[in-house]
């Protein structure tokens, strides 16, 4: 199963000035997506067209998987004609909604609901930043975190482009340890498994910190804003990145790799039937209990600085 059909054309249609979210709205609810949801939100710098949308599972009380496609832009016009990098988060929320809403038309339906969350605008600025230049979004981080984690969802993934940065130079994906509440647990088995499976290689883990989990405001590094999704909900969060052996910018374009995309979205897919299931765990309960009744709440702590 490769998802490369559904990839290739979420791409042609982000590589436009006139992308939009109303595009994909249309052509989701003729796959047979349950909801769809474009919103403009407006910033500083810009604006972009937020789209939420909701497959539905077979079992109203089964767990519910949120996957959000963290990105500043799909496009940096004028600066840069074209898709770039930074799309990368896009792609795979977008190419995986249309997936799970084929498979539901065509029979095949997952347990629990999972829940897609992405933006899409061409026109993102960009910022000076080391390695190499850092996409923007023209909207506030904060948000369009608050509009991206939703609260039903029982755990997140969060894909986006980790290639401008000299500590994780996997050729494909990689995935983070599970966050939760502030803590960098260890990483899931389950994950790793699937992990394993899907690419047919040992697993690449970024080697995510404190400074990388602070909110964006906190002005220290962060590697990019994939795990800052925790900083709004209680369920367990993993980011899923989508990786280069070099270091290229994130306002680059002629980079994307539909193969890398690909394995992030079978990865995607086969965590959903999973965890919806009840099948696949992001984190080990007893030793979340444990950590929390020895050393207390660090959540509130680190999310200082990040608004309500």
């Amino acid at each position: 199963m490769t998802l490369l059909k559904q990839i290739l054309e979420v791409c042609d249609l982000l590589d436009s000035p006139k992308a939009s979210g109303m595009q994909f709205k249309e052509l989701l609810q003729e796959r047979g997506a349950d909801i769809v949801e474009v919103t403009i939100v407006g910033g500083e710098k810009g604006s972009t067209d937020f789209i939420k949308v909701v497959v539905k599972g077979t079992d109203p009380q089964a767990p519910k998987l949120g996957v959000v496609g963290r990105l500043g832009g799909v496009g940096a016009r004028p600066l840069q004609l074209g898709l770039v990098s930074d799309a990368d988060g896009a792609i795979v929320a977008l190419a995986c909604a249309f997936k799970l809403a084929e498979m539901k038309e065509r029979g095949d339906v997952l347990a629990g609901d999972v829940i897609i969350a992405t933006h899409v605008t061409p026109r993102a600025p960009v910022k000076p930043y080391k390695p190499v230049p850092m996409m923007e979004s023209p909207v506030d981080i904060f948000k369009l975190l608050k509009l991206e984690v939703d609260p039903s969802a029982d755990a997140v993934i969060s894909v986006d482009a980790t290639k401008a940065n000299r500590v994780i130079k996997s050729p494909d994906i990689a995935i983070t340890p599970t966050i939760k509440e502030g803590w960098i647990l260890k990483v899931s088995d389950d994950l790793v498994d699937i992990y394993t499976w899907v690419t047919g290689h040992e697993p690449y883990i970024v080697p995510i910190t404190m400074q990388d989990i602070t909110p964006y405001s906190t002005p220290v590094y962060h590697i990019n804003s994939m795990v800052q999704p925790w900083l709004y909900t209680k369920a367990p969060v993993i980011g899923l990145a989508v990786t280069s052996r070099a270091v290229i910018p994130g306002s680059a374009t002629g980079v994307t790799d539909v193969y890398a995309l690909d394995k992030a979205c079978r990865f995607t897919l086969e965590v959903a039937k999973g965890f919806t299931a009840g099948n696949v765990k992001f984190y080990d309960e007893e030793e979340y209990r444990k950590l929390r009744e020895l050393h207390g709440d660090v959540g509130e702590l680190l999310r200082k600085g990040a608004p309500r």
